[in-house]
């Protein structure tokens, strides 16, 4: 729903832009900084042992995280640039839900640990309206990259792979890092007539797929592998101010 009325906002504001306000033109280069949402459409596979057993009912949840974040628009043809994502890095919370409970059944959501990442992208970005209309809307297509960092395991899961899996060092999280496709919805709109400041709102969609790895050293002296892959496909909703030179 906040994605439909994000571009239903876009499309009425397009359709009632005046004109002979600004230029978007071959050559300009357009800056904003902003603050965005990263909410992950997620979903995961089972989590396996050392990919031989299979945790039945098992799935990783990724929570929303937010960050300041920073696009650029080059326009290499009057309607059409060269756009790029960037941000100070997103934190997320994890959870794993359906563990084995040692008592009998299986466990709500416990909490898995933390991650970072950073998920620069670039795309293709198409202005539709007039080069002199004060409204520009655009849309993109493009490629996203996305790597990991910070991964922490908390300390709950640590007490569960002690007690019931038999590790004895620190459990270890990782996360590979994601190529993707992106798609991204914005819009410009500057603040008067002789002003290169403007008003920025955009949301994106970024394909993330990624595997998780969680290693440890059991009592006996063996390494233990949990792994499972993670889909985050995350919503991207960003606004901030923008100036055009």
């Amino acid at each position: 729903m906040k994605t439909l009325s994000l571009a239903a906002a876009l499309i009425a504001a397009s359709l009632s832009a005046n004109h002979c306000l600004a230029d978007y033109e071959q050559g300009d280069v357009v800056v904003r900084i902003g603050w965005g949402l990263v909410d992950p459409d997620d979903d995961s596979d089972l989590l396996r042992i050392d990919n031989s057993i299979y945790l039945d009912d098992t799935r990783v949840y990724v929570d929303d995280g937010d960050s300041a974040t920073f696009t650029a628009s080059w326009l290499f043809a009057d309607h059409f640039a060269l756009g790029l994502l960037a941000a100070l890095p997103f934190e997320h919370d994890l959870a794993v839900a359906g563990l084995p409970d040692p008592n009998g059944g299986l466990l709500g959501k416990v909490d898995l640990g933390s991650i970072e990442h950073l998920p620069p992208t670039l795309t293709v970005q198409w202005f539709p309206v007039c080069k002199e209309s004060w409204v520009q809307p655009y849309v993109g297509i493009g490629v996203n990259f996305t790597t990991f960092m910070d991964e922490d395991i908390s300390n709950v899961a640590q007490e569960y792979f002690e007690d019931v899996l038999d590790a004895s060092s620190n459990a270890q999280l990782k996360l590979d890092d994601s190529w993707g496709l992106a798609g991204e919805l914005g819009i410009d709109i500057m603040f008067g007539r002789d002003s290169n400041w403007l008003f920025n709102a955009a949301v994106w969609y970024l394909d993330i797929d990624t595997k998780a790895k969680i290693d440890f050293r059991t009592n006996q002296g063996y390494n233990t592998r949990i792994t499972t892959d993670v889909d985050i496909d995350p919503w991207v909703y960003s606004v901030g101010l923008g100036y055009k030179f």
